[in-house]
């Protein structure tokens, strides 16, 4: 009964409301802006097939494999404008981790601390971002197979496995990393019955079979999308830019010489540590999981959460195993409580209420500073200033990362967020300016541009002051805005 507050459903309330409370962030992710416009145009004039945003590249293929993503976003924010945006991508974020909690060992205690540990290392990725979508599909792909092996699922319910992949590679380009998820699973488990080694949890080959039957329905089921069989490959493209690599940074491999990624390394050595302490020798499947995310982890800070979700279960599993028989076993499980009184239960009441006031004072106060935030990352005030002069309709050179407020904002960009749109070379050919190389005039005369905006203390900003060939013509905290000397 719901009356009945035990402190061991307290603690999974307030897990699960902790997990909310951290997933609430400020729209501040500078693709954000360009996917809500193009979820708007799609609604208005279909799929865009070729960019519609730039000055710079109006004829470069346009594969918009993030398009279901868009229009969701589009009628969220018309519905519920920036809070609602807020609130349901915390939403999301919380299903996806609390559906990771469900397949863990320890529940609740040894759990809620893995899962808490595993949400903190993500989340500097969080946001009002497609790629929130990879972390609850990737979470329903290891829900349904880890119960699949726990026979807690049974094998008529896989066939959702094509279902969602289908969704999933109209939500966002990801999907790909559903497949491979599954073909590890296969891969892993052939490799235990091959050598003679099923543990306790393995399946038996023709559950195998099933498993790698669905694996092939899903990676035929993402082609049922308005590109077609080019998604296949698509992630493959943008997995092997090299302007990506280097000038993206959450593609880049994570720093540590930042605190922020000091949690995923705390993650790659607690899973170390619970395969190596566990009493029962590590199944192959869950080594391959936990290897392979955490070297996509390492590669690229972008697949960290994928790391997070994925390798959970694999490393409560067997801290859960390595803790048995210690006497911190039975209170990690939450096998220990003993019966909880009325005083008790109206203890927990309180608790609740109090930490619930102060959860929701901190959701309001991130939704009604959610402007001010904005405007100290965007140059709103430049391009009102755009918008009230003769500026906003003439060719304007900008920063990657403001583009996409630039496309929200209906002014044409030099570039935005869509690095796959751009591709390679302009990329390269756009950084001749903003690194200042020899070059840095090129790109601004042949593309005959009339201003620039960028940020207030860039090194480009000190240069154009100092030039004689630009004017500084409107400046604040954020960004300068510069004209041609002499137009």
């Amino acid at each position: 009964m719901i009356h009945k507050l035990t402190a061991r459903r307290l603690f999974e309330v307030l897990f699960v409301l902790a997990l909310f409370t951290m997933a609430v962030r400020e729209t501040l992710d500078s693709d954000m802006w360009w996917h809500l416009r193009t979820g708007e145009l799609i609604l208005q004039d279909g799929i865009p097939r070729q960019d519609t945003f730039s000055f710079t590249v109006p004829d470069n293929q346009w594969i918009t494999h993030e398009w279901l993503s868009e229009v969701f976003m589009w009628l969220i924010y018309q519905v519920g404008s920036f809070p609602g945006l807020i609130l349901v991508f915390a939403a999301i974020i919380t299903l996806a981790f609390w559906l990771v909690y469900l397949r863990c060992n320890g529940r609740p205690y040894l759990a809620t601390f893995v899962v808490l540990l595993a949400a903190l290392a993500s989340a500097p990725l969080w946001g009002v971002r497609p790629q929130m979508f990879n972390i609850l599909f990737a979470a329903l792909f290891v829900f349904l197979v880890e119960g699949f092996k726990d026979g807690k699922v049974s094998r008529r319910t896989l066939w959702l496995l094509p279902f969602l992949t289908l969704i999933w590679a109209n939500l966002h380009s990801g999907y790909l990393l559903g497949v491979a998820l599954l073909a590890t699973y296969v891969i892993g488990e052939s490799g235990q019955l091959l050598f003679h080694a099923r543990p306790n949890r393995g399946l038996d080959w023709p559950a195998v079979g099933w498993l790698t039957l669905m694996t092939l329905l899903s990676f035929l089921a993402a082609v049922l999308n308005p590109n077609g069989p080019e998604l296949w490959i698509y992630p493959f493209f943008t997995l092997g830019s090299h302007a990506m690599q280097q000038y993206i940074q959450e593609w880049q491999s994570p720093d540590f010489h930042m605190s922020f990624f000091w949690l995923f390394a705390a993650m790659l050595l607690l899973g170390m540590i619970s395969l190596l302490a566990s009493r029962r020798k590590p199944a192959l499947t869950d080594v391959l999981l936990y290897t392979g995310t955490g070297a996509a982890g390492l590669l690229s800070a972008r697949h960290i959460p994928i790391f997070s979700i994925v390798a959970t279960p694999v490393i409560t599993r067997y801290l859960y195993l390595a803790l048995d028989g210690t006497r911190f076993y039975a209170f990690l499980s939450g096998r220990s409580e003993g019966k909880s009184n009325r005083g008790m239960i109206a203890l927990n009441w309180v608790l609740l209420i109090v930490i619930a006031l102060v959860a929701v004072i901190w959701i309001v106060s991130k939704v009604q500073g959610n402007s001010d935030e904005i405007a100290d990352h965007y140059p709103v005030a430049a391009v009102d200033y755009l918008k009230n002069s003769d500026l906003a309709e003439q060719r304007g050179f900008n920063t990657y990362n403001w583009g996409g407020y630039l496309i929200w904002r209906d002014i044409p960009v030099f570039v935005d967020g869509r690095a796959d749109v751009y591709g390679d070379e302009f990329l390269h050919y756009y950084r001749r300016t903003f690194d200042l190389t020899s070059r840095w005039r090129q790109p601004l005369d042949e593309y005959e541009v009339d201003y620039i905006i960028i940020e207030q203390s860039s090194p480009l900003s000190n240069l154009l002051l100092t030039s004689g060939q630009w004017l500084e013509t409107y400046t604040d905290d954020v960004a300068v805005v510069f004209t041609r000397a002499g137009d």
